[in-house]
């Protein structure tokens, strides 16, 4: 049973690591459209 809950954290721990990277990505490209601008 512990192993499953160790596992189920790391999946979370992934996926809010992803939706970070997204938001970073997403930041960049506003900061390239507001300087071409």
């Amino acid at each position: 049973m512990a192993r499953h809950k160790k596992h189920e954290r790391m999946k979370e721990l992934d996926r809010r690591r992803q939706r970070r990277k997204k938001a970073i990505k997403a930041r960049i490209r506003e900061a390239k459209a507001e300087a071409k601008s």
